[in-house]
């Protein structure tokens, strides 16, 4: 969304007013992560932009990239030529810095070098206003803040600097961090947030503390440092860096797609800069180096990725479009030797996990790490050398304080592309092996370590020695306060819906999928904003776990008198809104060569009985419900069935008309229902919900067979309003949402349950004596003096439910509603 809106959190106003008021930002730096960021800002704001980079020939290729991109986005309809050329008319390219006065955001994107950076900082200085600035970013992946505000001498530039970073590929990442450091203002913080988080859509990490490298950044560099140092040959660097491969992606094979650069000058400035107290110290200062000569070799030489002279860095790369590694390096001989997989015989439990996985229908699964983490063969050991340091040292992050568990496993899902996330790895050894077992296993690999002192230091979880000594692993405290795990799982599917607070010992919401705004006094209006634009905030089990929590939360409140209403939106362009997620129709990883593997009736039930209980309990639930979105899609569509009301927006694209057999630019369907094309049914209920809302067959069957414009469902009484602007739509929504607050939990109780009958007059006129009834309906009186003393004052109502039982309504018990509690120590 172009525009941010503030969800009637009244911390976040001014934050909201300020993003508002911007109108142009400058990328500092035309490579690979400047490029991405310009394209984000163009594609994803109204702001105009100005790329500054020295060289000329960075400059035409950024221009070249990025005409590119707008060039594929109207070949393949998503763009019309128009648009295209207004995306380019909003880009500046700049070699001064004195193009930049007029900006209103900076972002440095040029280099990891200090040295290069405070000359980018003075230059800012020199021809920037401060006071006209509103905050200024820089993309680094390994400096603290504090460390970079510091290159500013004035102060009024210091308080508005913010590490925001984000990962490659840049626009299609949806993780970005923004750490605030010692010198920067609250507001400053605030608006980095508000920014990354609503105009850039992303899932931001805010960091209030200032630590190296964020969350993702040290976690994804220790990846491959850790094992650089023992690769002698090219097996090692498919055979040991495979090893994550039970989470993500080979780290090696991440750094030739990226670049070298970030990698090598990161883990220089890490060596220098990290305190003696961090647990990964020693992977950046071994024998006087920050890194093993065979990478320094590759540097020298420029092998430094796929998009080198040569195109080879770690691999050699080849292959038409998508590029795809042809060789893997060879330090011993400094050449590239065949590809070849790891052995069978010597990591045997890799393969078995990966059996395992397929015939259950899992994908890199939790269960699939506890197996190989035991596991003797060459497979076990090198998840016990490798992975275990990173766990210790995510552990160190949340005791230190720099980080929630719900961060940690965040940034590692969302940045890195983990499966299962680096808490949830943990938590589930911890519920295998118990705390003392998951101790053991880290002692068993510190005593498989025993020659190898840095790797000993680095598996150190009793605080004997290293830079830990003294500080015994937060598996300790866990252990003594007996609590079981850092994250709360979903009732549903078993994912993450909820994070530790290790200070009170209590569980809170944390959700990758969605964000949830809780209610203001004065408004007494939830939000629940879905939250992956990338995949069109799909329906899928992790997504079901998160509503569900969310909405027992929604529920809590509203039982203590603080929530009357929920708004439901979506980032993303459009605020669109996907359906189940297909690729959970298939049993583990599709592959084209094998085709479908198909659900068992069981499991495809589920889906569908978990998804409609949820909507279900929304729907009857005494709290109103609104629906503000764009194009829905399937299960998308169905959900909104469910809610009270429905606001559209209005959207036009491109539509193959099939009678032309042309694509035209017109007004888009916004309810979508395409479940017969692909031999399947509405299993979240459309059907039903449609009649129920008053459509006949005729309108129904053409929602299915071609679907619905915003104008065409406002028509025929399935959208309560439609609106061409973003913003707009969300503000009526939220204010609509805030009056239907205003009605007391027993009169909408009520009239939900009539709503759910047929007529009855003689119940009707029960309840409407009920209705009169104080000790029953303890809102009548204060309602009744609003309506007959309208010259005084309304009186406050209290809107409290402990203790009052609401017709046709009970708070469900059902443990898959209720938000995780565990009762721990604090």
């Amino acid at each position: 969304m172009k525009k941010a809106f503030a969800f009637g959190v009244r911390e976040m106003e001014a934050a909201v007013r300020r993003v508002n008021a911007l109108r142009t930002a400058a990328v500092i730096g035309a490579g690979t992560m400047g490029r991405g960021i310009a394209a984000d800002l163009l594609r994803k704001t109204g702001l105009h932009v100005v790329l500054l980079d020295v060289r000329p020939e960075a400059m035409r290729e950024a221009r070249e990239t990025l005409a590119a991109r707008w060039a594929a986005e109207v070949k393949a309809g998503r763009l019309r030529e128009a648009d295209a050329r207004a995306l380019e008319a909003r880009l500046s390219c700049a070699s001064s810095y004195d193009d930049l006065r007029e900006c209103d955001i900076i972002w440095e994107a040029a280099t990891e070098r200090a040295e290069i950076k405070a000359a980018i900082f003075r230059s800012i200085e020199a021809a920037v206003d401060p006071d006209r600035l509103a905050a200024v970013f820089s993309n680094t992946s390994s400096h603290t803040t504090g460390e970079l505000a510091v290159l500013f001498s004035v102060e009024s530039f210091r308080e508005k600097l913010l590490t925001v970073h984000g990962y490659f590929p840049f626009e299609s990442n949806r993780l970005l961090d923004v750490m605030k450091g010692p010198y920067a203002s609250a507001e400053t913080f605030a608006l980095g947030v508000v920014f990354g988080e609503q105009l850039l859509e992303k899932t931001v990490i805010a960091l209030p503390r200032d630590h190296h490298g964020y969350l993702t950044d040290p976690i994804f560099q220790a990846m491959a440092a850790i094992v650089s140092w023992d690769v002698r040959a090219g097996r090692d660097l498919l055979d040991l860096g495979a090893v994550w491969e039970l989470f993500t992606a080979n780290p090696f094979n991440v750094l030739d797609r990226t670049g070298h650069m970030p990698y090598t000058e990161s883990g220089r400035h890490l060596g220098q800069a990290l305190p003696d107290g961090d647990r990964l110290a020693s992977l950046y200062r071994r024998d006087g180096r920050a890194y093993p000569e065979w990478i320094a070799r590759l540097e020298s030489s420029g092998r430094t990725g796929v998009s080198s002279a040569g195109r080879c860095g770690f691999f050699q790369w080849g292959g038409e479009g998508a590029p795809a590694p042809q060789g893997v390096y060879d330090p011993a001989s400094d050449a590239y030797a065949p590809l070849s997989e790891p052995s069978r015989r010597d990591f045997w439990s890799w393969y078995e996990a990966a059996e395992r996985d397929s015939r259950a229908g899992r994908i890199r699964s939790a269960e699939s790490i506890v197996f190989v983490a035991q596991h003797d063969d060459a497979g076990g050991r090198a998840f016990r050398r490798y992975i275990l340091p990173i766990m210790l040292y995510a552990l160190d992050l949340i005791q230190d304080g720099f980080a929630t568990p719900g961060q940690v496993n965040v940034c590692t899902r969302a940045g890195l592309r983990f499966k299962t996330g680096l808490i949830e790895a943990i938590d589930a050894l911890m519920a295998h092996l118990t705390i003392d077992g998951l101790l053991q296993l880290i002692r068993r690999a510190r005593d498989e370590n025993a020659d190898d002192p840095f790797m000993r230091e680095m598996l150190d979880a009793d605080g004997e020695c290293g830079p830990r000594r003294g500080r015994p692993c937060l598996l300790h405290d866990l252990r003594r306060r007996r609590i079981e795990s850092l994250l709360g799982y979903g009732r549903f599917y078993g994912t993450p819906v909820a994070e530790l607070d290790l200070e009170s010992g209590s569980y809170r919401p944390c959700c990758g999928e969605l964000r949830l705004y809780e209610p203001s006094s004065r408004d007494r209006v939830a939000s629940v904003v879905f939250n992956h634009p990338m995949r069109g905030n799909v329906f899928n089990r992790a997504l079901i776990d998160q509503l569900a929590h969310a909405f027992a939360h929604v529920l809590e409140m509203h039982r203590a008198g603080r929530c009357g209403a929920v708004c439901f939106t979506a980032v993303g362009e459009g605020m669109r809104l996907l359906g189940a997620d297909a690729r959970e129709f298939n049993r583990g990883w599709f592959e084209r060569d094998k085709g479908y593997c198909p659900l068992s009736e069981e499991e495809a039930a589920a889906s569908s009985r978990n998804a409609v209980r949820l909507f279900r309990l929304i729907q009857r639930s005494p709290v109103a419900s609104i629906g503000i979105f764009g194009e829905k899609w399937g299960g998308g569509a169905e959900f909104t069935y469910y809610l009270d009301l429905r606001y559209d927006l209005r959207l036009s694209g491109t539509v193959f008309d099939p009678v032309t057999r042309t694509s035209q630019w017109m007004l888009k369907t916004t309810y979508n229902q395409p479940e017969l094309h692909y031999a399947i049914l509405p299993g979240f209920g459309a059907a039903a919900e449609l009649r129920r809302l008053g459509l006949g067959d005729s309108v129904i069957f053409e929602l299915f067979d071609q679907g619905l414009t915003a104008d065409r469902a406002h028509q025929v009484g399935l959208s309560n309003a439609v609106f061409d602007d973003e913003l707009e739509a969300l503000m009526r929504g939220y204010e609509r949402a805030r009056q239907m607050a205003k009605d007391p939990p027993w009169s909408r109780a009520l009239f939900k349950k009539e709503l759910a009958r047929t007529a009855d007059d003689e119940q009707l006129a029960r309840e409407t004596g009920e209705t009169f009834n104080p000790r029953k309906n303890p809102y009548i009186s204060t309602g009744l003096l609003r309506l007959l003393d309208r010259s005084a004052r309304a009186p406050q109502m209290n809107y409290e439910v402990n203790g009052v039982e609401l017709p046709g309504w009970r708070y469900p018990s059902d443990a898959a509603f209720t938000p995780v509690r565990t009762e721990v120590s604090p």
